[in-house]
């Protein structure tokens, strides 16, 4: 092999490395300053899998369409139905699924997984943070009473919390809990 030969392949190992160390670090939390606050409030989230992207469109209250065409379906909670077939909408369901949309429609979102990636319907199981609001969404959801607690194992990481914040929003009659619902 001639030396031209020995420099391209160099280089495309050189090319291959950069991009492989370019993958690595957006799915990782190091170098986003953004990933490091939410590890910092949530630091149970640290050694698991975390993506960014952008969500395509909302399905539901708790369910949605990432621009690469995954469906993801948030841990933890569950809203009344809104798109069941043969079933019809749910008290504070359309409530539920307009809050969703206004929130994550078009907006980067960063996963995280817990100890399951995916349900028996191939939807990608994870806590979301909108890209800027430091609160998990998963809990949002629940604190403002769009949504209560649905913890299936082995993905129960935040299952106290998310009970304890439902017990707040009963008390405190929002969304799904309020008296003239």
């Amino acid at each position: 092999m001639g030396n031209m030969g020995r420099k391209s392949i160099a280089g495309l190992l050189i090319l291959a490395i950069v991009l492989l160390l370019a993958a690595c670090s957006k799915s990782g939390a190091d170098g986003d300053a953004f990933a490091k606050e939410i590890l910092k409030q949530y630091p149970a989230l640290k050694d698991h899998k975390m993506t960014v992207i952008e969500v395509k469109r909302v399905v539901d209250g708790d369910t949605f369409e990432t621009k690469s065409g995954d469906k993801v379906r948030l841990i933890g909670v569950n809203t009344p139905e809104t798109v069941k077939p043969n079933s019809p909408v749910e008290h504070y369901g359309k409530e539920a699924s307009q809050f969703t949309k206004s929130k994550l429609t078009g907006k980067t979102v960063y996963l995280f997984a817990d100890a399951g990636d995916k349900d028996k319907y191939g939807r990608l199981l994870r806590y979301v943070f909108i890209q800027g609001e430091p609160s998990m969404f998963n809990e949002t959801l629940i604190r403002e009473g769009y949504a209560n607690t649905m913890s299936i194992p082995p993905n129960v990481m935040f299952q106290d919390s998310f009970v304890k914040l439902e017990r707040e929003a009963r008390s405190k009659k929002k969304g799904l809990w309020a008296d003239n619902k």
